[in-house]
């Protein structure tokens, strides 16, 4: 039996993640370069991920035939009450309605970035929109994803309200 899989969910919680804490150097420089830079960007990882899938005959890719542009991202610019700076990435329409990335977005910290999702689920029948962050660990090189909890509805307005709860409490 196949193992489904999709693109969607690689690229935003493996892909992007990757950038962030692995190549943050690469990442800041697409930052800087602009939103259109970062769409353009997270348009050739769906195209390189879909070529990686493409002889995998093990995987049932979901969204394999689905074509998206650089246009179905969306990039935002947000901050915290505590003046931290937040990049949000609206991900293309998700075709399975399991852990699928609606919003990625970037804590920028002294330290570490943040990088947490709000991700549509519709596990047991009930649709949610779940929140979460990815975390490294660099001394064993291993990520950690925690949930925070649910919102609602997949507004940009409560995913970060919701982040920053979690940033503050923290503060």
């Amino acid at each position: 039996m196949k193992r489904k899989v999709s693109i969607h969910y690689f690229l935003a919680h493996m892909d992007i993640r990757n950038l962030v804490f692995e190549d943050y150097d690469k990442f800041n420089q697409l930052l800087n370069d602009g939103p259109d830079a970062l769409k353009e960007y997270f348009y050739l990882l769906w195209n390189n991920k879909r070529k990686d899938f493409q002889d995998r005959y093990d995987l049932d890719v979901i969204d394999y035939d689905k074509e998206i542009s650089k246009d179905d991202f969306g990039i935002s610019y947000s901050i915290l009450d505590n003046g931290q700076k937040v990049f949000n990435f609206l991900m293309p329409k998700p075709l399975t309605d399991y852990g699928q990335a609606i919003y990625i977005s970037i804590v920028i910290t002294s330290r570490i970035p943040r990088f947490f999702t709000l991700e549509f689920t519709n596990k047991n029948g009930a649709g949610t929109y779940l929140v979460g962050e990815w975390q490294i660990d660099f001394d064993n090189n291993d990520y950690m994803h925690k949930n925070y909890g649910t919102i609602d509805e997949p507004e940009i307005g409560k995913f970060l309200g919701k982040i920053n709860d979690i940033i503050m409490k923290l503060c």
